[in-house]
């Protein structure tokens, strides 16, 4: 799984090798699986050729030399190998070997303790360590304070979690020790002597933490005696999320961090820039899309056009500072943050900054050639360099703490050669500064002379007609499995549904199956795999939806490709069985985007304005309020009713009319106006997908989205209710207030 020296032996025979065909000998290889107290792996040996051993998926277990490290218990690990001959040389396929466990579990001991993903081995003692009411909890790691706030979160009334600076008297430890892979930690609980963690990185200790927390979300108080050795089958275990088109809160993507760390995934890519990629919707309606289409370009930034056109987005973007805290942030969760900015395609908010830089070459989609860099140009590849550069130089660089960065380069519908002249430079212009450069697979798509650098560059295998697996394998790539068919999300959507698929994913997909092309499951060159979730219904097709309503797909999701990406290819439980342990360590400490609760209260306010100090209330909710507007709203000023970091009620918005204004700058407005002079009712009823407001029991209908006029179908009006302040602006009185 990672790119390393390859075992070398030479096997010669003086019998020449009979006509056959060589992948057909390279996949009826023997082997075996070595024995027990084995310390390397045995080559097999061909007549007449040359075998070299690849590569193990559990690198850990057999590494890049095929020296054998045993692990806890009997574990299946895939082997594979090159064969050549004559100056022609093919790959194997798996062979899946069991190597011998140090130790065997004894009967009545505990089961596997139930996780999501599954531990690799676990070797059961007998009962239980019970938890201290005062729980003393030892580490040296960054984490380690955020562990114990957790640990707090979740303990039942009159239990407490705090540090204490000796080892010796801790009852969880976490301790860092030699001889540990990336990512591997050994877990063991004694009735006596607690818990201890130990492993050679953070990584590994962190994702100790998760295991003991989704144990505890089930036990509350005891722990079960028993030993635990634990390692991912793939080194990148991703999400891909697209912020450029769906405006998505910065505290949104915090939360997203939680989710994935709780099921240690470890890279989620932000994809930062886009436009609506429908232009021939306006094209076709005799409108310019260049005009009219929707872009964002999702980071403050200092660029602007010769007219004033600035590259930010001017509905939501990410300050430079927020983005480091992010950064740093998921780090200290295991989690980093690949930030991509997308050229020379999908880059309409780069040319109405630069109109000049449009493509004019001929090229497919003669419709969408608004959003078309001239890849040709020296000045193109100049201005997006300076915008990297914005973000990965001077102090304190936003992306200076991201290990890779993603230049995009997908869907460039002009010249073969003029895209491969621009991605070379831009990758090289990456690795200049010091970063791993990620990439859209698409060389297959543009086929030509000029050479695109591939040492040193990561590439997302997302579509066959692209760029396929074996191609880019043998061109120097280390790649990720992103194939459209089995991992694209468009929610909403009639096409790329991965997210209704996923009994089939968990049940048949693979991590190194991309399209209808099998990688060993431990080429050295397969980093792993990740899924992707694209807003492409927006602008003329939007539904009002907004990053809430996409938190049930995400996490349905992350916890199937978290037990397929971590774990063995062979689920442990079946399909149903894992949903239903999903459910029960669906309660993660600090993550809750959705602002559930069951808090009801009623007040009767008095004095407006006031705060409330209650934060948000996500759906299901009822709003109940009886208000006066004593006269007419002046027009253009709006009335804030209610308030909170989630959004706003506005009772009266610049049209006088009832308006949702949430976070993602999203807004909703009904046809209807607070009576003036008059006491009424009114009541707003959040549900997933609907906000219905009611006055005097009347309902006000469907709200309108200003900025675009919503599809018919499949209309969509989430709104978290924000609950911190009271009356922020509103001229009227609250006599009595409910929510439940």
């Amino acid at each position: 799984m990672r790119l390393s020296t390859v075992l070398s032996l030479a096997i010669f025979s003086l019998t020449t090798l009979t006509a056959q065909d060589l992948q057909q000998i390279a996949d009826s290889l023997n082997v075996k699986s070595p024995a027990a107290k084995a310390k390397k792996l045995t080559i097999p040996r061909v007549k007449g050729a040359e075998v070299k051993f690849l590569a193990a998926d559990y690198e850990q277990i057999i590494n890049s030399k095929g020296k054998i490290t045993r692990p806890l218990t009997d574990t299946p690990v895939r082997v594979s190998f090159t064969v050549s001959k004559g100056g022609k040389t093919v790959t194997s396929r798996d062979y899946e070997l069991t190597i011998k466990g140090t130790s065997k579990s004894k009967v009545g001991t505990n089961p596997k303790p139930q996780i999501i993903p599954d531990l690799l081995s676990w070797n059961g003692g007998k009962g239980s360590y019970l938890l201290p009411k005062e729980l003393l909890i030892y580490g040296k790691t960054a984490f380690i304070r955020e562990f114990v706030r957790e640990l707090n979160a979740m303990l039942p009334e009159g239990y407490t979690a705090t540090l204490t600076e000796k080892a010796k008297e801790a009852h969880i430890s976490f301790t860092q020790q030699k001889g540990y892979a990336p990512e591997a930690y050994l877990l063991d609980i004694d009735a006596d002597k607690g818990v201890r963690v130990t492993g050679s990185d953070t990584s590994g200790l962190y994702w100790g933490t998760r295991t003991i927390l989704q144990m505890l979300a089930q036990e509350k108080t005891a722990l079960p005696c028993g030993t635990a050795q634990d390692m991912p089958r793939y080194q990148l275990r991703g999400f891909m999320l697209d912020a450029g088109r769906l405006p998505i809160p910065m505290s949104y993507i915090e939360n997203v961090v939680r989710l994935m760390s709780w099921y240690k995934m470890n890279d989620l890519q932000l994809h930062l820039n886009d436009n609506f990629i429908f232009h021939e919707h306006y094209v076709d309606a005799g409108e310019d899309p260049f005009l009219k289409s929707y872009s964002a370009f999702r980071m403050e930034s200092e660029v602007k056009g010769e007219n004033g056109t600035t590259l930010t987005a001017q509905d939501l973007y990410y300050t430079k500072h927020q983005f480091r805290k992010l950064v740093d942030f998921a780090k200290a969760r295991g989690v980093n943050i690949v930030p991509e900015f997308d050229a020379p395609g999908h880059a309409l908010s780069f040319t109405r900054v630069r109109p000049d830089l449009i493509y004019q070459g001929p090229m497919n989609h003669a419709k969408r050639r608004c959003e078309m860099l001239d890849a040709a140009n020296p000045e193109t590849l100049s201005f997006i360099s300076k915008v990297w550069d914005e973000y990965l130089q001077g102090n304190s660089p936003a992306f200076g703490n991201c290990s890779t960065v993603h230049i995009g380069a997908d869907e460039f519908f002009g010249a073969a050669e003029d895209y491969r002249k621009f991605a070379d430079s831009l990758l090289g212009h990456i690795q200049q500064r010091g970063h791993t450069p990620r990439i859209w697979g698409s060389l297959n798509a543009k086929k030509g002379s000029t050479p695109v650098r591939a040492k040193g560059v990561q590439m997302n295998l997302w579509s066959r007609d692209w760029a396929r697996a074996w191609d880019s394998v043998n061109q120097g790539y280390d790649v990720i499995n992103t194939h459209d068919g089995a991992l694209y999300i468009v929610p909403f959507a009639g096409y790329y549904r991965a997210d209704t698929r996923q009994k089939h994913l968990y049940e048949n997909w693979i991590p190194n199956r991309i399209a209808n092309e099998t990688l060993p499951a431990g080429h050295p060159q397969l980093l792993g795999a990740t899924f992707a979730i694209w807003n492409d219904e927006i602008d003329r097709l939007h539904r009002g939806y907004g990053a809430c309503d996409l938190w049930g797909t995400i996490c349905s999701m992350v916890d199937v490709l978290s037990q397929k990406m971590w774990g063995q290819p062979i689920a442990p439980r079946s399909f149903e069985e894992h949903k239903e342990l999903a459910a029960r360590l669906s309660a993660i400490p600090y993550c809750n985007p959705l602002h559930k609760n069951n808090e009801q209260f009623s007040i009767t306010p008095g004095l407006t304005p006031m705060r409330l100090g209650r934060g948000s209330k996500g759906p299901d909710y009822h709003l109940t309020m009886e208000l006066l507007m004593p006269q007419a709203p002046v027009p253009g000023e709006e009335q804030e009713l209610l308030g909170s970091s989630e959004g706003q009620l506005l009772i009266a918005g610049k049209d006088g009319r009832i308006t949702l204004r949430r976070s993602d700058t999203i807004e909703f407005t009904y046809n209807a106006s607070l009576p003036v002079g008059k006491r009424v009712r009114l009541e707003l009823i959040g549900k997933m997908g609907k906000t219905e407001l009611l006055i005097d029991g009347v309902s006000a209908g469907e709200p309108e989205n200003v900025r675009f006029p919503l599809r018919k179908e499949g209309r969509m009006s989430t709104f978290v209710l924000p609950l911190e302040y009271l009356g922020g602006s509103f001229t009227g009185k609250v006599f009595s207030m409910e929510v439940k």
